[in-house]
């Protein structure tokens, strides 16, 4: 285990294999108390197994959950407690495929962005609030229930450039962003300003 806070410009995080213990812990720099945010990554998989992928999950204790994943047949999926929606599938994701999710509650106004692109826009969790005190983690989900990770819904690839804002972004920053250019540094996780901690055989690269 390696617990740091890191500048990760230029580098990206390993997951190797399918795998129950692989994934990283990240800390968030505010609370993930959220009524808006944006969250952007760019991610290469190696997986070519139709099956459940989960890249980003936050749940917390009382089983309130943010959870980005892939679904089968590669449909992008959002659940935030209750149901989850779908936007377009992704293609080519086995090379760097940049992708931004935007929500705010007042409208329930929830966008997808890809490689620069909006590819989907879906009205989801009107008046809804993200709780906080929960946990962030890459590559892996934990049953609300047992507590355990499925390797079957395991992220194997690579996972670079992440921020999360508290509210959403503008078009032309959203742009930015796909373009390397963060003027805006992420003020819940900044790529360049990382907390984190890896666990099982994920390296950074």
């Amino acid at each position: 285990m390696i617990s740091v806070f890191l500048d990760l410009t230029g580098r990206h995080f390993l997951f190797p294999k399918e795998s129950s213990t692989d994934y990283v812990v990240l800390t968030p720099a505010l609370p993930m108390r959220l009524n808006s945010f944006t969250l952007c990554m760019n991610l290469a998989l190696n997986v070519w197994e139709n099956r459940p992928i989960n890249l980003f999950a936050y749940r917390t204790f009382n089983r309130y959950a943010l959870i980005l994943s892939l679904t089968y047949n590669w449909y992008v999926g959002l659940y935030m407690r209750g149901e989850t929606i779908l936007f377009p599938t992704l293609d080519k994701c086995n090379t760097w495929t940049h992708i931004c999710l935007t929500w705010e509650s007042e409208h329930g106004r929830c966008e997808l962005w890809v490689n620069g692109r909006r590819t989907g826009n879906k009205i989801y969790r009107k008046d809804s609030i993200v709780q906080p005190g929960g946990t962030v983690i890459l590559g892996q989900d934990y049953n609300s229930y047992s507590r355990d990770f499925d390797e079957k819904e395991s992220y194997i690839g690579k996972i670079k450039d992440l921020n999360m804002w508290n509210k959403v972004l503008s078009l032309r920053s959203l742009r930015s962003v796909f373009k390397g250019k963060v003027k805006q540094k992420g003020d819940i996780f900044d790529w360049s300003n990382l907390s984190y901690s890896i666990k099982g055989n994920v390296t950074l690269v």
